[in-house]
């Protein structure tokens, strides 16, 4: 996994090393990462994204502890063989991620009209190119 799967935004309410579970555990999902396959160091991650060793540390513990993740000690981390990939908590992950971001245009100021109108379209887009 390189730098171009993983964003930080620090102006995310969203705490860094969230960001760094939701992302990684999105690539084990769709297939980017496939089981068994090898992650940064922590200190190589940290480096590239611009953020302290300690906040991936605390992401990849999170993800082992949960199974996405094993860590080989002085090996590194890989994906998990298995992971826990169900439709129930897929959803409820698509659910909650919703909810925050229509939440976060929410304080934005904007109605839940506004964001129904803007949101219906898109999601009837078959690939990411037809967003603009």
């Amino acid at each position: 996994m390189s730098a171009p799967y993983l964003v930080v935004n620090s102006e995310l309410e969203t705490p860094p090393y969230q960001q760094v579970v939701a992302q990684i555990q999105a690539a084990i999902e769709r297939g980017d990462l496939a089981p068994d396959s090898m992650l940064p160091t922590v200190r190589q991650l940290a480096g590239d994204l611009g953020i302290a060793p300690n906040t991936v540390a605390r992401a990849y513990s999170e993800l082992q502890s949960d199974g996405w993740l094993v860590g080989d000690g002085r090996r590194g981390t890989r994906v998990a063989g298995q992971v826990p990939i169900n439709r129930r908590a897929r959803m409820r992950s698509l659910r909650e991620a919703a909810m925050r971001f229509v939440e976060s245009l929410r304080h934005r100021g904007f109605t839940p009209e506004e964001i129904a109108a803007e949101l219906a379209p898109l999601c009837q887009t078959t690939s990411p190119q037809g967003i603009a």
